[in-house]
């Protein structure tokens, strides 16, 4: 007889990290998604060089956590496996939304937000806006990729009330390279996506130079 596999929803705790002044004292917030074997506590540190009297930075930690290098010992988290892929999405949706929802309560009129995914991050950010569809100033995907099974052509008129998207890139990404992003970038043309390209001298990273510029534009 084969074993029958079945599911249960829990509680769960989730863990975020935030960087620079009081939510209610900035023009801006971002939510930024970190990558593959990274930490929200670690990730964040990347934004340390942004005004943080005038940026607010939330960063959630994927949910699943595991052993990125045994020795020495480092933790590391992802947003998703193949494993229970659509349960594991759908997880991280409802994390995100109550992040976000909490975010909203906390926020004042006129602040701007803005989300930012890096690497497996970029793929997590497109399946929440897609899915909540939040009002966003911004949207920055660095060196990830658009996910096949969201539905684009759905978020056209949603897309065009964003009034800033880039695409950010290391010029010698181990991950993304060149003909990978020709690929992306021919995706992103057919589905009339408008992301602006921007590169930086590096590899696969959050350049702390090309953000700032980012920063000052938004």
């Amino acid at each position: 007889m084969e074993p029958t596999e079945k599911i249960i929803k829990v509680e769960r705790t989730a863990h975020y990290c935030t960087l620079g002044s009081d939510i209610q004292t900035v023009s801006q917030v971002w939510i930024v998604l970190h990558g593959y074997g990274q930490l929200a506590s670690r990730f964040i540190r990347k934004f340390d060089k942004l005004d943080l009297t005038e940026h607010h930075i939330v960063a959630p930690e994927a949910l699943s956590r595991f052993y990125f290098k045994r020795s020495p010992s480092i933790m590391g988290a992802s947003w998703m496996t193949s494993h229970q892929r659509l349960l594991e999405i759908e997880d991280y949706l409802n994390y995100l939304d109550q992040l976000y929802d909490m975010l909203k309560d906390e926020m004042t009129v006129g602040q701007k937000l803005n989300v930012l995914g890096f690497s497996q991050g970029s793929a997590t950010m497109w399946r929440w806006i897609s899915h909540r569809r939040p009002a966003l100033n911004g949207v920055v995907v660095w060196a990830g990729e658009y996910p096949p099974d969201v539905d684009y052509g759905s978020m056209k008129e949603y897309l065009s009330s964003i009034h800033h998207k880039f695409y950010c890139l290391g010029d010698q990404d181990e991950f993304i390279t060149a003909q990978s992003y020709q690929k992306l970038s021919d995706m992103a043309t057919r589905e009339g996506l408008d992301f602006q390209l921007h590169t930086f001298k590096g590899i696969h990273k959050i350049d702390r130079t090309l953000l700032s510029e980012i920063a000052s534009q938004l």
